[in-house]
C-alpha cells in the first residue's frame, strides 16, 4: 500500500513539472504566434534588452522567483503571467491525470486544455482566437466521435448525440453571432467544443455564460468613465467634422479602435439607398488621438447616426473578450461534466 501511495505521488509531481515545462512553451506560443513569429527558431530573450536567456534561467515557476521577477541582464521586470501560464498549465495536467489516468482521454485533455490556455490570453492580449486553436479542438471532436462510435460505453453519448448538440450549439451560438453577440472565433470555439463534449457542453456553456456575465460587467464599470470622456470627445468632434462635410445628408459612421489603430467605414444615404463613401484618412487621425491614452490590447466600436445634419445618436462600447469564460467552462465539463450533470438531476429530481 505504502508502494502504491509512493507511485501515485510521484507520478502527480512529475506530471505537474511536466506540465509546467509545456506551460513554459506556451509562453512563447502566446507571445509570438499573434505576431507572426516562429516558435520554434529563435532563442528566448528578454524583451526589454533583447539579452538571450541562458537555460538555468527558464526553468519554469522556480527561475522567476530565484530572480525575483526580474531580467539577470537589464533588471528589467518580467510579468507574473508567465509564471501564472507555467502553474496554471501544471495543475491542469495534473487534475488531467487524475481524472483519467493512463487512458485515451489524458492526451486528449492535455492537448485540449493547452490550447485553451493559449487562446484564453491570446484573447486577452490580441482579442482574437486563432483558427489553429479552434481547429485543433474540432480535431479533437472529430477523434472523440470515432471514438465513442468504435468503443461505444455506457459513461459516454452516443456518437451520433456529439453530431446533434454541435449542430445545435452551432444554431445557437451563429445567431448570437449575428446579433452581435459573440465573435466569430467564440462562435467556433463553442461549436467545437460542444463536438467534443456531447451533452456535456450544457455545463460548460452555463459555467462560461455566468463567467463571462461576470467578466463584462466588471469591465463595463471599470470602463464606465473612460466610455463616456470620449463619447463626449467624440461628440464634439463629428459636431465640428460635420459642419465641413455636406451636413445635410444623412450619414452612419461605424468605427473601430483595434490593436492600436483607428478604422472607420462612412455611409451616406442617397434616398432609400445607403452607399459606402470614400475614405476619409484625417477623420481617422482626428479620432485616433482621442485613443491614444488607450493600450493595444483594449478595443472599442462606435456607430454614429446622422440625420438632418444633427447627430441623433453616438454609441460608444469598449469590446470584451470572452474566450477565457468559454475556456473555463469547457475544461470544467471536460473533467467534471457528468459529475455536474449528474448533480444537476438529483437536485431537480431527474431520473436517469
Amino acid at each position: 500500500m505504502t508502494g502504491i501511495i509512493a507511485y501515485d505521488v510521484f507520478m502527480c509531481v512529475m506530471v505537474f513539472i511536466f506540465g509546467t515545462v509545456i506551460g513554459s512553451f506556451l509562453n512563447v506560443v502566446i507571445y509570438r504566434t499573434p505576431l507572426g513569429m516562429s516558435i520554434v527558431t529563435g532563442p528566448s530573450h528578454c524583451t526589454t534588452c533583447g539579452t538571450r536567456i541562458k537555460p538555468y534561467d527558464l526553468i519554469p515557476i522556480v527561475s522567476w522567483c530565484l530572480l525575483g521577477g526580474k531580467c539577470r541582464a537589464c533588471k528589467a521586470k518580467i510579468s507574473v503571467r508567465y509564471t501564472i501560464v507555467e502553474a496554471l498549465t501544471g495543475v491542469m495536467f495534473l487534475l488531467a491525470y487524475i481524472r483519467y489516468s493512463l487512458t485515451l482521454m489524458l492526451p486528449m485533455s492535455i492537448i485540449l486544455f493547452c490550447v485553451l490556455i493559449a487562446l484564453s490570453f491570446i484573447d486577452l492580449d490580441h482579442m482574437q482566437i486563432p483558427y489553429w486553436c479552434t481547429g485543433t479542438v474540432a480535431a479533437l471532436g472529430v477523434i472523440n466521435v470515432i471514438i465513442t462510435a468504435v468503443m461505444p460505453s455506457p459513461a459516454n453519448d452516443l456518437w451520433w448525440m456529439h453530431l446533434l448538440y454541435a449542430l445545435a450549439v452551432a444554431i445557437l451560438a451563429g445567431l448570437l453571432a449575428l446579433l452581435g453577440g459573440l465573435g466569430g472565433g467564440d462562435f467556433q470555439l463553442i461549436t467545437a467544443s460542444a463536438l467534443l463534449l456531447g451533452v456535456r457542453i450544457i455545463p460548460a456553456l452555463f459555467i462560461g455564460v455566468i463567467l463571462g456575465a461576470i467578466y463584462g460587467i466588471a469591465v463595463k464599470l471599470a470602463s464606465n468613465a473612460d466610455v463616456k470622456d470620449k463619447t463626449s470627445k467624440l461628440t464634439e468632434l463629428f459636431i465640428g467634422w460635420l459642419e465641413n462635410n455636406d451636413p445635410t445628408a444623412d450619414k452612419i459612421i461605424m468605427g473601430e479602435y483595434e490593436e492600436g489603430k483607428v478604422h472607420i467605414t462612412r455611409y451616406e444615404y442617397e434616398g432609400k439607398k445607403l452607399n459606402e463613401a470614400p475614405e476619409d484618412t484625417a477623420l481617422e487621425e482626428n479620432v485616433s488621438e482621442i485613443f491614444a491614452d488607450v493600450p493595444a490590447n483594449h478595443e472599442y466600436i462606435f456607430r454614429v447616426s446622422v440625420k438632418g445634419g444633427i447627430i441623433d445618436k453616438l454609441r460608444l462600447q469598449r469590446r470584451i473578450a470572452f474566450g477565457p469564460a468559454i475556456s473555463i467552462g469547457v475544461a470544467a465539463s471536460m473533467l467534471y461534466g457528468n459529475t455536474i450533470l449528474t448533480a444537476w438531476m438529483n437536485i431537480f429530481g431527474i431520473a436517469v
